[in-house]
Formats: structure tokens, C-alpha cells, sequence
């Protein structure tokens, strides 16, 4: 068996002692034998803590529950769809080549808005029970002064056609436009459109902000309900999702003065293609809702087929 050499600090303690201390000298065999307890010791701890193991119940081996909810996902609610990633720039912009019909003077709002409650309550009501306008407003705004008072009113009932009334030219809306607005049969939309009829009805008090509200059908929202998504939607956001378009907010003509007349070509197109492009989502999202209401009475038939005597 090889020498064991001495650790320092017994070297330093036997080669410089205390003064007055005796010096202290280990023989070789007391160090083996300290050695060798050191050694004995973190042996017996381990056979030690070996022993207590065996003596507890294994429960490494046991088999752990896995919490299960009990939640379950109805058939009904869709699946979210993702949403478009495009290049913006490969987007196209919205070409509108629709008729725009132009109105300055009150008589010939009221005479248009008659002729248009006569073709909603021609149309079949049980082919259309409702029939979708889409609704938007234009209002100059100033950083010094903030919003003005609501200066043109949109609407689309077909796409070929749109319709601008210049309310700037009137203090009192007509009849026939609360009566178009509000008829039984007629469904407003638009891209948060519930913000356009509270200023309608600040600006024209004689306009009923809450029956408008009550019955208009916000297509961001729609949309969500639809494909199963969250959040708030912009009229540029939704015409990308949904018709794969670009719409073209020149911020000139945004930010134009909408109550000076004449209007300029340009913003009777940016005002005309805002509603356009607001009917072409509500009828896209209305074959949607179709589609999966006839998929999910299919899935209904099989998984429930009808007996047969």
C-alpha cells in the first residue's frame, strides 16, 4: 500500500506550532485509520438512505391521473380562419365602373329615397325578406376645431349603383330618407356603422340613433361570429380578408372639405366605392353563412340519420 502524504494545513500545523504549545505529531497510522473512516462514512450514508427508500412505498411507480376537463368544443362553433398575409403592394385597388347618383337639392333626395322604399317593398318578401343597404357618412375634420357637422350620406343597394345625398345642403333630414332608413324590411351595415348613426342623430336630431343600432349589422363583428376570429376590424383590414382588394384612402381626399360644393370627381369615387365595396362583403358574408349552415345540416344528418320503419 502506497505512503499517504500529509494534508498542507497539517504540514503547516507541524512545521510552525503555536507558541507554547507542544508540537504535534500524527503517525502514519492514525492518519490511516482517519483516512479510512472518511472513506467508511459516505458509504454507510448511502447503504443508509438505500434502506429508507425500500422501506417507503414506491410512489415513483405509481400511476399519476391526468386531470381531464371536462369542457368539449360544440360542433357549431367554426373554425377560425387565418388570416391573409399578402404583399400589399401585389394588392390590387378597387375598381368601381357603377353608376353614382349625385343629390344636392332636398326635393330630389326625397323623390329618390320614395323611389327606393318602392323597390325594397317590391322585392319578394319571401325570396328577400331583408334587404342589406350598405350605410356610410363623410364629415370634414379640422385639427383645430375637430369633427363638423355630417356632410354626405352613402348608399348601396345594388352594386351597380350608389347613391351620395349632400347633407350639408339641409337642415332637417327628410322624410322619405328617415323613412328608407328605417324601414321594417331594409338592413343598414357597414364597418362600424353603429358610430355613424350616433352622429347622424347628434347632427340631425330628428334621426333615432338606438332603433338604427338595433337593427344594423356590423360586418366586422359579422365576420367574426362567421370564421370564429376576435377583434375589431377596419374597412381596409376587412376588404383585404375578405375580397382580397385594396382600398384606396388617399388621405387628400379623406381628410377633404366635404361640406364645400361641388364635390370633385374624386371624392364622389372615394365616397361611392366605401359603400360598394360595404355591400360586396355583406353579400360574400352571407353565402359564407349559407355554406356552413348547409354543412352543418349535413354533419346533423350523419350523425343522426333518420330512421326508417
Amino acid at each position: 500500500m502506497s505512503k499517504r502524504s500529509l494534508p498542507l494545513w497539517m504540514r503547516d500545523a507541524e512545521l510552525s506550532p503555536a507558541p507554547g504549545s507542544k508540537k504535534r505529531v500524527l503517525s502514519e497510522s492514525t492518519i490511516n485509520e482517519t483516512v479510512a473512516t472518511a472513506v467508511i462514512l459516505p458509504a454507510k450514508d448511502a447503504q443508509l438512505e438505500l434502506t429508507e427508500q425500500k422501506q417507503q412505498p414506491d410512489q415513483e411507480d405509481t400511476p399519476r391521473r391526468r386531470l381531464r376537463s371536462n369542457f368539449k368544443i360544440a360542433d357549431e362553433i367554426p373554425k377560425r380562419e387565418p388570416t391573409v398575409q399578402l404583399n400589399i403592394e401585389d394588392v390590387p385597388f378597387i375598381d368601381y365602373r357603377g353608376k353614382i347618383r349625385y343629390y344636392t337639392d332636398m326635393r330630389d333626395m326625397a323623390f329618390a329615397c320614395d323611389q327606393l322604399v318602392q323597390w325594397v317593398e317590391k322585392r319578394c318578401a319571401i325570396e328577400h325578406p331583408v334587404v342589406p343597404i350598405a350605410f356610410d357618412l363623410e364629415w370634414p375634420f379640422s385639427f383645430q376645431t375637430g369633427p363638423g357637422r355630417t356632410a354626405l350620406m352613402q348608399l348601396c343597394l345594388e352594386t351597380d349603383v350608389c347613391y351620395l345625398f349632400q347633407l350639408s345642403c339641409v337642415k332637417k333630414l327628410p322624410a322619405a330618407v328617415l323613412q328608407l332608413l328605417t324601414h321594417p324590411r331594409v338592413q343598414l351595415h357597414g364597418v362600424n356603422v353603429k358610430n355613424d348613426f350616433r352622429k347622424l342623430a347628434r347632427d340631425f336630431p330628428e334621426a333615432n340613433a338606438d332603433a338604427l343600432i338595433e337593427r344594423c349589422v356590423d360586418l366586422g363583428g359579422w365576420y367574426n361570429r362567421i370564421h370564429g376570429s376576435c377583434g375589431v376590424w377596419s374597412m381596409e383590414r376587412l376588404v383585404l380578408q375578405v375580397c382580397r382588394l385594396r382600398v384606396d384612402k388617399n388621405k387628400k381626399v379623406r381628410m377633404s372639405k366635404w361640406h364645400v360644393l361641388p364635390l370633385s370627381d374624386d371624392q364622389k369615387m372615394y365616397a361611392a366605392v366605401d359603400v360598394y365595396i360595404g355591400q360586396e362583403i355583406y353579400l360574400r358574408l352571407k353565402d359564407k353563412e349559407r355554406q356552413l349552415e348547409l354543412e352543418q345540416q349535413e354533419l346533423n344528418l350523419a350523425l343522426n340519420p333518420p330512421q326508417t320503419e
